[in-house]
């Protein structure tokens, strides 16, 4: 006798067989003869599904008991007993039950079934055991013998397949779903899951936009989706995703802060705030908000409001890596690099201490080194850079920084040696490689330096940074025809690369070539309207030479909106003042970038015209001789000297 399958797509049959059937008292007489039995063990069975939809549990368990008394032969009756067990929460029962169904009919598809069910309750949870989800798959796998897919399974095998990286035979089952609409969203969403996790990331993409687009989204579909479309960078889309997600759940805070993220990586800082102000609101002591709203902060230059929040960051988590290197980028845009130190230095103590994984420590380690560099402590930048190579031995970058404190440092055997390491490590880096041909031409073979960027650019065409590399080695040695002859060539395979004109601008300039200077600094900026440094270097030029000077200063404000505390923009606006007679405009730029570049030469000559100008003589020799003790770069000590005796001879 074929029994009937009680479940399609998770949903119960009706019952239209077993109406009018007698009461469960009735049930304990049956047929002498085995066909009997089995008709009324069939008898049973309906009755038991109509006594179930009566909420008769105890006289649909019985109508079943009696129904597998009578037809021994058969598991239909115990498995369905099982699902009924389990329908009811009696785990245990069912579990014996669907067990004893599979001992009289091992391919019993309802028994198979529920226990495949059962078990993949366990193993989805996260202490699940492996032989857990062996045992589903098994089960499950066995229950997949129906002609029209029953749904839960199906979506159940996925995901458990899913959980053990066996993408192929997700994807293949998933595909079959998809294919015959079976279970539309849900399908898709687990198939864009394993097109992902199989590594099939346009697939994955184009699935799930599929799935959003044709079905009602849930929270989770959009949320994913703004994530796969921020891996891509695609911040508008992602932010309409995430917004979507929000409208979906507006107290979930993980969506705003991603919402918050990605507006601000969009250039949406107004949209941004609010709704960082409104998490804020809804959780005052959000860490990652806080964070968010220092960034927002800082993007806008807004420094003391980011530090802040910078601050209340560091109170939510004393013991935290976040909040210390968000203040020290605050530090950083304010160039006031001994409080970086001050910050960091203990912070990266105590982490050390605490064995913190070296991968989180990465970016302290880069701040506080640079710091240092910036103080002109060699010594303790390389402090830094040993501490780092110590736990991430590997790591290039660091090996990179340490070896070129050596060569800061004067210590040029230590940096040969962690350059051999370096090359060990990533063979033809080209950070390797400059600081070799630097080596080389300090200790006064500059031709072996030369060839050693040649061979880079030879072995690295299509790589810019190569080009770039050789035409400022030639800029360094006074070479710039051959510099403006590479970078002319690599501006012909690199059109979209704004470095290249820039440095071309720059080897004109100090050629003299002020029209094609000039010229190359427009294409940056048109370009990149925001590329500060072609803004200042071309308002400078225009200073320096007392040509449009209104024109200068406006380049260099610009220059100025994207990074206010940049000392030598701060000295260029002064100079385009000073050489519009606007002394009382140029002096708060002039000291500003003199207290900032104390060590700058020109810098510090260009503050001492400025007061020998307001007849402050002796401030004016004050600058002068910071000038000569400074680097001394782009300055010509005698002609300062000459200045510093009429200012004592006044």
């Amino acid at each position: 006798m074929r029994w009937p399958a009680r479940v399609l797509f998770g949903v119960a049959l009706p019952l239209t067989l077993a109406a009018g059937f007698p009461a469960a008292a009735q049930t304990t007489s049956a047929p002498d003869a085995e066909t009997g039995d089995r008709a009324e063990a069939y008898r049973l069975f309906m009755l038991a599904r109509h006594l179930e939809g009566e909420e008769n549990l105890d006289g649909a368990i019985q109508a079943l008991r009696d129904a597998s008394r009578l037809d021994p032969e058969s598991g239909e009756p115990l498995a369905e007993l099982a699902g009924l067990y389990a329908r009811a929460g009696r785990e245990t029962e069912a579990l014996a039950a669907a067990n004893e169904a599979i001992d009289r009919e091992p391919a019993n598809l309802t028994a198979h079934r529920t226990l495949g069910l059962s078990h993949a309750g366990e193993a989805m949870s996260r202490e699940a055991k492996s032989e857990d989800v062996d045992l589903a798959i098994e089960h499950l796998e066995q229950a997949r013998g129906t002609v029209v897919p029953d749904l839960q399974v199906e979506l159940t095998l996925a995901r458990l397949y899913l959980r053990v990286r066996d993408n192929d035979k997700a994807i293949d089952l998933l595909e079959g779903l998809a294919k015959d609409q079976l279970g539309y969203a849900p399908s898709r969403l687990l198939l864009s899951q394993a097109y992902e996790q199989a590594g099939r990331e346009e697939e994955a993409l184009a699935t799930l936009e599929e799935a959003v687009a044709n079905s009602r989204p849930n929270y989770q579909s959009l949320a994913r989706l703004g994530e796969m479309y921020e891996r891509r960078r695609r911040w508008d889309d992602a932010s309409a995703a995430y917004e979507q997600a929000a409208a979906l759940n507006p107290r979930n805070a993980s969506v705003r802060q991603r919402l918050a993220g990605t507006l601000i990586e969009a250039g949406e800082a107004a949209r941004a705030r609010v709704v960082i102000e409104d998490l804020l609101e809804m959780r005052p002591r959000d860490a990652l908000a806080w964070r968010l709203l220092a960034e927002l902060e800082l993007d806008a230059n807004n420094f003391d409001e980011a530090e802040t929040a910078a601050a209340r960051l560091i109170e939510l988590e004393p013991e935290g890596l976040r909040g210390p290197s968000v203040l020290a980028r605050v530090f950083e845009r304010r160039r006031e690099f001994q409080r970086i130190v001050d910050t960091l230095a203990p912070v990266l103590a105590r982490a050390l201490s605490q064995e913190v994984r070296p991968e989180r420590l990465v970016t302290l380690f880069d701040r506080l080194g640079v710091a240092y560099e910036q103080l002109g402590n060699s010594e303790g930048a390389i402090q830094v850079y040993e501490g780092a190579v110590a736990l991430m031995p590997s790591d290039v970058r660091f090996l990179v920084r340490l070896a070129q404190a050596y060569v800061d440092a004067d210590r040029d055997q230590d940096a040969t040696q962690v350059l051999g390491r370096a090359r060990v490590a990533n063979p033809g880096n080209l950070s390797v490689e400059m600081i070799e041909a630097s080596l080389l031409s300090r200790n006064g073979d500059v031709e072996a330096g030369e060839e050693v960027l040649r061979s880079v650019l030879e072995s690295n065409p299509d790589d810019v940074r190569a080009h770039l590399a050789l035409a400022n080695y030639y800029g360094e040695h006074a070479r710039q025809a051959d510099a403006i002859t590479v970078l002319e060539t690599a501006r012909g395979q690199f059109p979209a690369v704004t470095s290249i004109p820039f440095q071309l601008g720059a080897m004109f300039e100090q050629t003299e070539r002020f029209g094609e200077a000039e010229q190359m600094f427009r294409v940056v900026i048109e370009q990149d309207p925001e590329h500060a440094p072609a803004l200042n270097y071309l308002g400078y030029m225009l200073a320096e030479r007392g040509d449009r000077l209104s024109e200068s200063v406006a380049l260099i404000e610009r220059a100025l909106e994207m990074d206010p505390h940049n000392g030598s923009y701060l000295d260029s606006l002064g100079w385009a003042y000073f050489k519009l007679d606007r002394l009382d405009l140029a002096e708060p730029p002039l000291r500003a970038a003199g207290d900032l570049l104390q060590s700058n030469s020109v810098v510090q000559d260009h503050l001492g015209d400025l007061l020998q100008r307001l007849g402050r003589d002796d401030e004016a020799i004050a600058a002068w001789e910071r000038a000569l003790n400074g680097d001394r770069e782009g300055t010509d000590p005698d002609v300062i000297q000459r200045k510093i005796d009429d200012a004592r001879g006044r």
